[in-house]
């Protein structure tokens, strides 16, 4: 492959790896928006979104061009999918942050408001799964791309202990519904991220060893 194919892929991944950590950084604001309630953060989600939309479309743009004037095969062919699908999810992933963000100014309006704590740990561990998956994709990491798929099962498992908790204290104090519903809407907002996350780490699987292990119950 060209000097010149070697050097825009180059670039291309540390554009996406600068993505990335922008919106690591909007999912680590929405969080404190949300547990915190705090405005302040919220809206500086929501108004850093139309950059990474517009950081999203570029690389989706880049990808395109060397797929069409280089024509790349095997290990190359499989980077350039990779970055392609891992662009659009980091994307997705921003748009996740921007409705907590939002789901965060409604319930700071409402009165006698309680983010229960598993919310913070959920929110955690999937930044945390959000994190090593990049990682995964910097150090060319398998084992971690692994783990990441791994603590997917303890996301789900957090996250139906607050959906009961929620409807519990629907059930006790109805005046209240509208927090809890917002609740629950940030805590599936939240598992979207954490699939995001699990995404990724399978692109990086494909892109390692050519496995494709979506769909399939468990790796080795």
């Amino acid at each position: 492959m060209s000097l010149h194919f070697i050097r825009e892929m180059n670039r291309l991944n540390k554009h996406l790896v600068e993505l990335s950590d922008t919106v690591e950084e909007q999912v680590g604001r929405s969080i404190k928006a949300m547990t915190a309630l705090d405005k302040e953060s919220a809206e500086k989600v929501i108004g850093k979104d139309s950059g990474v939309d517009r950081a999203e479309i570029e690389m989706e743009e880049d990808c395109l061009k060397l797929l069409a004037l280089h024509q790349p095969v095997a290990t190359d062919l499989r980077l350039i999918i990779s970055v392609l699908k891992i662009n659009s999810d980091l994307e997705r992933i921003g748009d996740h942050a921007v409705i907590i963000a939002e789901e965060a100014l409604t319930l700071a309006d409402l009165p006698n408001v309680e983010v229960p704590e598993e919310l913070f740990e959920l929110s955690t561990q999937a930044r945390m799964m959000l994190k090593k998956s990049m990682l995964a994709f910097v150090e060319s990491d398998l084992d971690l791309a692994k783990n990441v798929l791994e603590l997917g099962q303890g996301i789900r498992q957090l996250a139906q202990k607050i959906h009961q908790g929620q409807v519990q204290s629907i059930k006790a104090a109805p005046e209240n519904t509208e927090q809890h519903l917002s609740i629950l809407k940030v805590c599936r907002q939240v598992q979207r991220i954490a699939d995001h996350a699990t995404n990724i780490a399978e692109d990086i699987i494909f892109l390692m060893s050519g496995d494709i292990i979506r769909h399939t119950k468990s790796i080795k």
